[in-house]
């Protein structure tokens, strides 16, 4: 008999209040049931949904069996997500695909990323419902924290709810939510017995025979307990719960008593068809057992699913268990999970689980599950059972050998670097097979270099991989490779490493072709590996043409592997600009960027992001590099979660943040940004890093300020020096050079900024084309300093050929500098220079240097220059960068803004913000005006 919600109205009130709160506000709403097995949580959770039921639902729900299983509590959840058009369809292909990737294990990122923007598929508010958080997987909860942090970042109206028990993580989930939206978007509500009226009140539902008073003792009997007063209330109370369920099971048929057990050891719901595979029934026979146990009260039937009603049912129906009966059950379950896993991490886990309890060899399963597709998604605590296990079998035989060396590599593609470490070395001095030994100390030396505390015991660990005679032509490019690194990086040793380097890159060429044509994937990830090292050579070294070259061929090289082919096509950008083929640059990095955020490879997304901005930067693209460095900023907070930084991505010696301030010193308020860059520098702990900030403030303080200012420069400047001896980076040491040049001209003190600029002549060869014309710029600079006015026709050329080349970043400051050379010369030609700087400033958003082009018209005593309100009309189109006039298209189609970020991938916020400026840039007054200009566009595309 269904019974109708009672009591619980002041905890309802307040769930009903979290989901109505986070759709009026926008933002998420969280809140935390907390009560004792039997208080209701389950039953509480229903009546909210069912209540909400009109609004879409995720759920999460923890089962004890599954609470190490990646992502078993969120496996409803990522079902729903899946059904979402476009994103959906890439969640659906990392978890339940054939292969997730062409060539790697599958990351979680790249599963959160997924499940992150099919959640952003759904319009309007949303429910998600976790029940059982104490038996929910790590990587469930890790996942439901993405997606909080995510919905807090681009104000999704969601509401979360969860239950736990009062032990078992919940106060450490209930601080997670906290760090993410703050306490006071946090509620908590702890379920305590249920009030004597609302007691009663059940009873008499359940059994309307019994009096007011004989419902009253049974309250208190009871102690207030809902599900206890379910079954004192069936019952009449006559026996104590453990008696009860024990007489209640004795009267059940042989069928459902067995169903009840293989229930209670699985420790989940399962479907019917699977009932009826594990037992080998046919389905009659499966059905009658089924339906005895619901009209007990033991089981409910959800959709195609059979449950246990409760927690406390399935306790007492395992205290009734033999332990031959368990073991035999557990031996069902782990075989029919193996028949059905093929290469799912998930159903393999739970199988190994299942084999574990029943006492069986679990060798052969373990390894499967190490080779899965999917093996990352076990995270730190699977690889830990996973290595006891290992350990517990030895390396006796070959089955044992090839766990060890799975859960070794497992370690190293999880970033638990010390693990691998002590993995490797184990594996190294236990077999006896050279290549395998050989294999093992090449991966120690990596994991080595990898932790600042053992680095310098990483090129021994090479020498030891190089000692072991094994003839594999692949081992010997990976070693090679990893040698001309470790040269260059740990021992600074830069001309024997690139000579390693290009001879790693040549001994793939002579082994596989150049092109190559038939390889396999472990050669094709060598034979990258290779060439990405000789490329990183070359970039060091400033050898343009040999990056290039490289870069091309790594392109032909890597096709088939989706992330190899879009670091080859970022690699092409970098040399590309680096030769001054700028458009091609341009493009070559949209590519990559593009890529990497249609294939949801997050890392690679904020390197690809990095490049492109830099370049987006260099061309003066301000507004497609601050859309570009602002999805590189929130993807990056999203991974970090409450850390100040991820990691600085890093993209030759460019990071996401780096690029944020140089976009934000020419934008913004450049004292501002000087202000944030002294914070950075604060919480960079890299020096590498760190010396790109100093150089910065730096610069930027002797560009904007005045010479009283002249001390700050001069610590910013000593720092940096210092950070570069700590770097040992040749590259970044002769461009430090070159900013201290400009620095010390701009302060008047040309003698150090000629002896910097002969440093920069001394150390190499000729650098980056645009370093080739700061040079020159510098130089021009110094002349003029010292009365010569070849200083102007120098400062001409440089302008020239930075117009011609597209820099308008750097060309703004060479225009201002010739406008200040000029006064004594053209007071005439000094305001028109300044004049132009202005206008190509604000044409491209510099409003730093605008504001420079218009102080040095003031001092010239000229009106200053501002530019009117945004023009009307199709023209104003033209002034839309990339990414607005593909928004401004879709809008003009009559899609929603939910619908863009959708399709594009962006968040609702970042949708608004473009809209916003869309219609402020064309002056069009509402969406359907600028559908009219974009109509109008179209039918006249050469008006001017």
């Amino acid at each position: 008999m269904s019974t109708s919600f009672v009591g619980r109205r002041a905890e309802l009130a307040l769930l009903e209040a979290v989901c109505s709160n986070a759709k009026a506000e926008g933002r998420p709403r969280a809140a935390l049931v907390s009560g004792l097995p039997g208080s209701g949580k389950t039953h509480l959770l229903a009546e909210l949904r069912s209540r909400q039921r009109a609004i879409p639902q995720l759920i999460i729900t923890g089962y004890e069996s599954g609470a190490r299983v990646p992502l078993a509590a969120a496996a409803d959840m990522l079902r729903e997500l899946g059904k979402v058009s476009g994103p959906g369809e890439m969640l659906n292909e990392f978890l339940f695909g054939r292969s997730p990737t062409d060539d790697r294990s599958l990351e979680p990122l790249r599963l959160f990323e997924a499940a992150r923007r099919a959640l952003l598929g759904h319009d309007g508010p949303i429910l998600l419902v976790i029940d059982d958080v104490q038996w929910a997987d790590e990587l469930s909860l890790a996942l439901c924290s993405y997606l909080i942090r995510s919905a807090e970042a681009e104000q999704t109206e969601l509401a979360l709810v969860a239950a736990t028990r009062p032990a078992g993580g919940g106060a450490a989930f209930r601080d997670s939510l906290i760090r993410e939206l703050g306490s006071d978007r946090v509620s908590t509500v702890e379920l305590g017995p249920l009030e004597r009226d609302e007691g009663i009140q059940l009873i008499h539902q359940l059994a309307p025979q019994l009096s007011s008073e004989r419902a009253a003792e049974l309250w208190t009997q009871s102690k207030g307990s809902p599900f206890w007063l379910g079954i004192v209330a069936r019952s009449g109370a006559q026996q104590d719960l453990a008696g009860y369920m024990a007489a209640k099971q004795r009267g059940l048929g042989r069928d459902a008593s067995r169903l009840l057990a293989l229930l209670a050891v699985a420790a989940r719901p399962l479907a019917v068809s699977e009932l009826e595979a594990v037992m080998a029934w046919d389905a009659s026979r499966t059905e009658q057992a089924v339906a005895e146990l619901e009209r007990s009260g033991f089981a409910v039937v959800q959709g195609l699913a059979v449950g246990l009603a409760h927690d406390l049912i399935r306790a007492s129906a395992m205290e009734q268990l033999s332990a031959p009966l368990r073991r035999e059950l557990h031996a069902l379950l782990a075989t029919f999970l193996e028949g059905q896993a093929t290469a799912d991490v998930q159903l393999l886990h739970e199988a190994l689980v299942h084999r574990r309890e029943a006492g069986v060899d679990r060798k052969e399963l373990a390894l499967r599950v190490l080779q899965s597709p999917r093996r990352r998604l076990l995270g730190p605590e699977g690889l830990h059972e996973l290595a006891d296990l290992a350990d517990a079998e030895g390396f006796s035989d070959p089955l044992g050998v090839a766990l060890h060396l799975s859960v070794a590599q497992l370690a190293s593609e999880l970033g638990e670097q010390k693990i691998a470490l002590d993995r490797w070395m184990a594996v190294a001095t236990s077999v006896s097979d050279p290549t395998l030994r050989a294999t093992a100390y090449l991966a120690a030396s990596r994991a080595a270099s990898s932790l600042i505390e053992r680095k310098e015991e990483a090129f021994s660990f090479l020498e030891l991989a190089l000692s072991q005679p094994t003839e594999e032509a692949v081992l010997s490019v990976e070693i090679e490779s990893h040698r001309a690194n470790l040269l260059q990086v740990r021992k600074h040793r830069a001309d024997e490493g690139r000579r390693a380097a290009f001879g790693a890159a040549e001994k793939a060429r002579q082994l596989w072709g150049n092109p190559p044509v038939e390889i396999t994937s472990r050669e094709r990830d060598a034979y990258v590996a290779a060439l990405q090292v000789a490329f990183d050579s070359a970039v060091v070294e400033e050898d343009g043409p040999a990056q290039l070259q490289i870069a091309e061929e790594m392109a032909h090289v890597a096709r088939g592997s989706e992330e190899g082919s879009i670091w080859a096509e970022q690699d092409r950008s970098s040399a590309l600009m680096f030769v001054g083929r700028v458009g091609e640059a341009i493009d070559s990095g949209r590519r990559a960027w593009t890529q990497a955020r249609e294939r949801m490879l997050p890392m690679l997304t904020l390197a690809a992001g990095s490049t492109l901005v830099s370049n987006l930067i260099d061309t003066g693209r301000f507004d497609e590099a601050d859309e570009v460095a602002s999805e590189c900023l929130e993807l990056e907070r999203r991974v970090a979660g409450g850390r100040e930084h991820l990691a600085m991505a890093k993209v030759g010696n460019w990071s996401i943040h780096d690029l944020h301030h140089q976009i934000w010193l020419s934008r913004g308020d450049w004292r501002d940004a000087i202000a944030s860059l002294e914070r950075e520098v604060v919480l960079q702990s890299e020096p590498h890093f760190r010396m790109h900030l100093h150089w910065h403030i730096f610069v930027w303080l002797a560009r904007c300020g005045d010479r009283t200012g002249s001390m700050e420069v001069e610590r910013h400047i000593e720092a940096s020096r210092q950070d570069s001896v700590a770097a040992d980076c040749r590259r970044c040491a002769r461009e430090l050079t070159l900013k201290t040049a400009e620095a010390f001209v701009r302060l008047g003190r040309i003698d150090d900024a000629e002896r910097e600029l002969h440093v920069w002549d001394e150390q190499g060869r000729p650098a980056q084309f645009d370093d080739m014309f700061w040079r020159r710029h510098v130089a021009a600079l110094i002349a003029l300093a010292r009365g010569d006015t070849g200083g102007v026709a120098e400062l001409e050329a440089v302008l020239a050929e930075r117009r011609r080349l597209g820099l308008i970043g750097s060309l703004l400051w060479t225009r201002l500098d010739l406008a200040g050379a000029l006064p004594g010369i053209d007071r005439q030609r000094a305001a028109g220079e300044f004049r132009q700087a202005g206008d190509e400033a604000a044409a491209v958003g510099a409003s730093t240097e605008q504001l420079l082009a218009e102080l040095g018209l003031r001092r010239l005593g000229v009106r200053t220059w501002r530019r009117g309100q945004a023009p009307r009309g199709e023209h104003a189109l033209e002034r839309l960068s990339e990414r607005e006039r593909q928004i401004a298209t879709l809008v003009a189609a009559g899609n929603s803004n939910p619908e863009i970020a959708g399709r594009l991938f962006l968040s609702r916020k970042t949708v608004e913000r473009h809209v916003s400026n869309i219609l402020a840039r064309t002056g069009a007054r509402n969406r359907t005006e600028l559908a009219r200009l974009l109509s109008t566009k179209e039918h006249n595309p050469t008006s001017r």
